[in-house]
Order: structure tokens, then sequence, then C-alpha cells
């Protein structure tokens, strides 16, 4: 016997969506002898809401919980057929390859358009996975969604894995789980500052697809023959960044750099032997040095005496401890081709700008920007002077220098005649200066 007493199920109405018809308001023409208003209309029926529009009109039937047409769309003029073209004047319903283009071009997808319909569904689900902003907050859920749920397959839309805000949350196991998962498309990635050890690196090496590999936030230790072993495959990997806390660079002669790199961070416990030994690809085209305490001055200018010409843009991050106050005066000497370069006044001097370091070559030099940066020590202020740029733009050595960043720790004086000589002569390039505090 059927319990009276229980509540009844009762759905909420509401209305389906469907493709280019019902439900569209349309802006008014002028009422002239051209155009005719068109405007969505709302009457009465008596199984429900009448809806009319330039496609007809219609109504939501309760009952059925479907679109009902009740009256065809009228006649188009000729005047105004020829304003909104055949589309309409036919009926024609978009295909949804168009709607998955316009979503595509969204600057952002919202999670409420995956209520719309079935199609709108699947082609929201993978745009909102493609790129997730995942923090500490919602790690947990992104983690359950991706490795527990394992029908919807939800990891094979992610694109650009970046973990770079998760601490404490990941584990060596949710982060090697995701990697796996997400292998099929990935192409960035963005370590954790903890939680990458060996079972990660096992997993890296199912991402064959990957372009961007950021471990310059790891703290953990990180073996560097483990690492190449896991990327030597990797084809299509542009950007590289090296682990901060690797110490082990055994067998590093047997390494493979991947053949298509293009950018190349070097930090760690990397040592002399492997800067100098190894033979870098010479499709590097942007090399950093960060943080590297056992790289002396020798080394960095093995490197740069072999892929130094082919470099556009060259970082030299503090602290190096290695290096002394002149370390860096000959790199122009080395690297003829740089776009940007960014110094740290702690290891360079005046004379990196002299005539003996900027010689004249066949065609004008190309450096575009200069970065000067300062740790703020005692004894490290004014040992760049403006001057020194100065003279060397008065005398043609920097040609195309436009854009110069001075930390406020150089000690510059921004309202002296020196600053203002060389602001001058930067304008006379169409050139600025800009100073980072």
């Amino acid at each position: 016997m059927a319990n009276k007493r229980r509540p009844k199920k009762v759905k909420a109405p509401y209305r389906k969506y469907v493709a280019g018809q019902g439900f569209v308001h349309t802006r008014g023409f002028n009422n002239n002898d051209d155009a005719v208003g068109i405007t969505v209309q709302q009457d009465r029926h008596p199984n429900g809401e009448v809806f009319r529009t330039p496609q007809g009109s219609y109504i939501y039937d309760v009952h059925t919980e479907s679109i009902v047409q009740v009256e065809p769309a009228p006649e188009v003029p000729g005047s105004l057929r020829d304003k909104m073209g055949d589309f309409q004047a036919h009926n024609a319903v978009l295909p949804w390859e168009v709607f998955d283009i316009v979503l595509r071009l969204c600057p952002k997808v919202e999670p409420q358009f995956l209520l719309v319909c079935r199609h709108w569904y699947h082609i929201c689900v993978p745009l909102l996975y493609a790129s997730p902003r995942l923090q500490s907050r919602n790690f947990s859920q992104f983690v359950d969604a991706v490795v527990n749920n394992r029908k919807k397959r939800l990891g094979e839309n992610v694109m650009d894995l970046d973990l770079s805000n998760i601490i404490q949350s990941g584990k060596n196991s949710y982060v090697s789980k995701l990697l796996r998962r997400c292998s099929p498309k990935l192409r960035r990635f963005t370590a954790p500052q903890t939680s990458f050890g060996y079972a990660p690196l096992i997993s890296l090496k199912a991402c064959r697809r990957l372009q961007f590999l950021d471990l310059g936030l790891v703290s953990e230790t990180v073996q560097l023959g483990e690492l190449f072993s896991a990327i030597k495959e990797f084809t299509s990997l542009t950007h590289l960044s090296f682990p901060r806390s690797s110490v082990d660079c055994s067998g590093f002669r047997n390494f493979e750099w991947p053949p298509n790199l293009q950018y190349l961070k070097l930090s760690g416990g990397i040592t002399n032997e492997f800067v100098r030994e190894t033979e870098f690809p010479r499709t590097i085209r942007t090399l950093e040095f960060s943080f590297c305490p056992q790289i002396n001055e020798h080394a960095v200018y093995t490197v740069l005496a072999k892929i130094g010409d082919s470099l556009r843009h060259l970082y030299f991050h503090y602290p190096m401890p290695t290096l002394h106050g002149t370390s860096l005066d000959f790199v122009f000497r080395y690297c003829t081709n740089l776009v940007t370069l960014q110094l740290t006044v702690d290891y360079c001097s005046k004379w990196a700008f002299s005539e003996h370091m900027l010689v004249a070559l066949s065609s004008p030099r190309p450096l575009k920007t200069l970065l000067l940066e300062c740790s703020g020590n005692l004894g490290q202020a004014f040992k760049v002077h403006p001057d020194d740029i100065t003279i060397a733009l008065a005398e043609d050595r920097l040609p195309n220098l436009d854009t110069i960043r001075v930390s406020s720790k150089v000690g510059w004086d921004m309202r002296s005649s020196d600053v203002t000589d060389l602001i001058s002569y930067l304008e006379d390039q169409n050139g600025s200066l800009y100073i980072k505090y």
C-alpha cells in the first residue's frame, strides 16, 4: 500500500535551451520604412506562457517539460530579410561547432555554463579543466575529481598544471597520481614547493608532450640523473628550470638534453665539472643563472664560449657566492647578440660598459633592455655610475638600447644631472629609464 503521507516529488520547471530557437532577445531596429522592430513578447496560453520570438511563438509545457511551437514564424518583409540575412529568414539553427568556437574565445568560462544543456556540458568541461587555478583550499577537491573519479577522466583535459601555490597540502602520492591522470594532454607543469620526490619523477616520464617544466620551487632533494632519465624522450620540451635543491650530478656526461630546448635556468648544486663538460644544445636562446653556489667565473665563461653567440636573453640572479666583484665584466665579449641582459652590480663594475668590452661589431649591437640589480650590501652602491652608460650611448656602442631598469639599491639619485643626461640620451633613441623599488 502506498504511503499517502509521503510528499509528492515536484520537479523544478526550467526552460530547456534549444540552439538558435526560443528565448531570444533581439535589439529592435529603428521604426522606419526599411526596418521593423523585433522584440520578444510574452502572452498567456492555457498550457503555459507564450514566448514570441523572430523564429515563431513557443510555450514551455510543464507536463511534458519540452518546448512546443504554437505559431510559426511570421513572414519577413524583403527589406528586413536583406538586413537580417537568410539565417533568421529561413529559421536556421547554429551548429554546435559554432558554439564551441565562441566559448573557446570567451575570456572566462563560468561553471554555470555546464547547466545549459548536455552539449554545452561536453564543450565547457575541457575548457574549465584546461588550466585550473589551484590553491591549498581547493587542491583536495581537484585531486578527488581527477584521481578518484576514473569514469569521467577529467585529467585528460588538463593542459596547464600549476602547483606553485601548493605548499603543505600536496603529497608525493597525490602529485604522482595527478601527473599520470593528466599525462595525455599536459603541456605545462610547475612543480610544488614540497612533495616532489622519486614517485613524481617516475610519473613524469608519461608526460611525453610536455613543453614547459619548472622545478625551480622544489625544496626537496632531486637527483639530476633521474630527472634527465625522465625527460630524455621529451622532444617537445622547450623550457626547463632546474630544481634549486639538486645536489647530485653524477653521470652528467651521459645526459641527453631535449633536442628543442630554448630556455634553460641553471640553479642548485650543479658543479663546475657539470657546466664545463656538458654539451649544451645550440637551440638555447634564454639562459639564467640563479643560486648556483658551486659555479665559479671560469665555468660561467665556459658555457658562454659554447653557446654565447646564440643567446638572446641572459640573466644573472643574486646570490652567486663564488663570483667576485668584477666577474661579469666580460659578458659583452662572449655574447654579441643579446637583446636582454640582467646584471647584478655585486659581480660587475663600470668597465663592463667600456670600449674594451663593448667592441665594434660588423652590425649594430642588438641590445634593447638592460636590467641592473643589486643586493644592497655595503660597498655595492655606485659601482656603476650613470655616466658609464651615458658615455656608451654617446659613443654609439649601444645604438638599440631603449629600456634601462635600475634597482633603487644601486644608489642613483634620480634628481641629479648625471641621471638627467642619461635620460636625455635614452629619449633620443626613443627609450626610457625605470627605477625598481
